[in-house]
């Protein structure tokens, strides 16, 4: 009877036995090829690259995130292949960019339709220079986004939602084009009005 319970006592303290460890003796060559049959990342830690594993079971959300990371990724760098000149005119893509790297997609489907139509133009431009798996996925998913907020805004419109109710899209401009929207402004004011002045 004693022996029974030295015998439970032992499994009890046993160490558990990592499942996805590589088998074999560590530094082994069985060893090593199962290391390198797991999927592996590099992480930056204290300014310094690191050569990680990667957990093979991620849950969903862990997954889409990474997705989106490097979609958003993938489109900052053709982005940046075209030059500042070029992004100032690149202005609706750069919006759904900073909406799906913020918030991911839910964010970029509350926006307007007609910036998901440009950005969608954009982007199909942009891949007809060089093609990108991700990125044709991405103009089909804003496609489909841009059908949505058209029927979204068009439901609102029969509801007697005010346009003030939308999300309003806020671009950067530079000074030179300030200055032209000022002047525009001034030559509508009526010369007559002592109120404007």
């Amino acid at each position: 009877m004693s022996d029974r319970r030295s015998g439970s006592r032992h499994r009890a303290t046993k160490p558990r036995v990592e499942r996805r460890a590589p088998k074999g003796k560590p530094g082994s060559l069985r060893w090593l090829r199962g290391l390198l049959g797991r999927p592996v990342t590099l992480e930056q830690r204290d300014g310094r690259l690191h050569l990680t594993l990667l957990e093979r079971r991620r849950p969903p959300e862990v997954i889409r995130a990474q997705e989106c990371a490097a979609l958003c990724e993938e489109l900052r760098l053709r982005l940046l292949e075209h030059g500042e000149r070029h992004v100032s005119v690149l202005r609706p893509l750069v919006a759904v960019h900073d909406a799906l790297e913020k918030d991911g997609w839910d964010r970029v489907g509350r926006l307007p339709s007609a910036l998901l139509a440009k950005a969608h133009m954009q982007l199909l431009m942009l891949i007809g220079r060089e093609r990108s798996r991700a990125l044709t996925g991405m103009a089909d998913h804003l496609r489909l986004l841009q059908a949505a907020a058209e029927a979204r805004e068009d439901r609102n419109r029969r509801d007697g939602v005010s346009d003030d109710d939308t999300m309003v899209v806020v671009e950067d401009a530079d000074e030179g084009d300030y200055e032209a929207l000022k002047r525009a402004w001034v030559t509508t004011e009526s010369p007559a009005d002592p109120a404007s002045h």
